[in-house]
């Protein structure tokens, strides 16, 4: 209606997954951090979903009985997380390479607590998609990060994916193991992309607007180092004389 602003629509998750508590358990928690979930519990299915599904990421269990790893490599169009048994052995053949049509693809041992899943999906779906003549599914599928990538209690801006529910950050479809300190340092610059903010903003955003202007700097050289050199495809950017902007698409000064 006129006059009334549009809801985005929750992203799409496939999960394959042939044990029924194992299924049931994780597709509660994705649709409650604010995904859609299609579950599927064969091979068939998966195949199928895989091939012609408007999915923007995929969870495929590869010890299910009967799978074709090579088959399932020739279906992927999106981001995937595999789960495998534990310990975990060779990766199967056609599966092992990342890169690709298939975007981000990471590995999840068993057993895994739901909660780690939720981190990694966010992850692939926070996580840069290559461009269309590098082969990669092309933009406008609902994985750019932004606003229809965040869920309840989490933001997603860049390749980097934070939830304030958990003080969870994902730097690249990785998790970052971040101090209290360093994660509300990180959300302040996310929560304004673009925008500069001074060193004594940065530290009353994190709590404490008494100490010295220059443990600002401590912290951005920490994220810095915790991030990677890209930090997770965006970029922590010195403005001299002011202090500190968030970009996705500049490289740090």
């Amino acid at each position: 209606m006129a006059g009334r602003a549009l809801r985005a629509e929750p992203l799409s998750v496939l999960l394959a997954e042939h044990e029924p508590e194992v299924a049931e358990m994780s597709a509660r928690y994705l649709r409650r951090d604010g995904l859609r979930v299609r579950l599927v519990t064969t091979p068939e299915q998966a195949l199928a979903e895989l091939t012609g599904g408007p999915d923007a990421a995929a969870v495929l269990d590869l010890t299910m009985p009967g799978l074709d790893p090579r088959r399932i490599r020739r279906a992927l169009r999106t981001p995937v997380i595999f789960l495998v048994a534990s310990p975990p052995g060779p990766r199967p053949r056609g599966l092992a390479r990342s890169g690709g049509t298939t975007g981000a693809r990471r590995w999840l041992a068993r057993p895994f607590g739901p909660r780690q899943l939720v981190v990694m999906v966010r992850g692939v779906l926070a996580a840069p998609v290559s461009s269309p003549a590098q082969g990669a599914r092309p933009a406008g599928t609902g994985l750019q990060a932004g606003p229809a990538g965040s869920g309840p209690g989490g933001r997603a801006v860049g390749g980097l994916w934070l939830d304030s529910r958990t003080r969870t950050a994902v730097a690249g479809g990785l998790p970052v193991k971040l101090t209290a300190t360093e994660f509300a340092v990180l959300a302040a610059l996310l929560d304004h992309p673009g925008r500069v903010l001074s060193r004594r903003q940065l530290l009353a955003a994190a709590g404490h607007p008494a100490v010295g202007d220059r443990a600002a700097d401590v912290y951005i050289a920490q994220l810095r180092v915790k991030l990677g050199p890209d930090q997770g495809s965006g970029v922590i950017r010195t403005v001299r004389g002011v202090g500190y902007q968030f970009s996705a698409s500049q490289r740090a000064g």
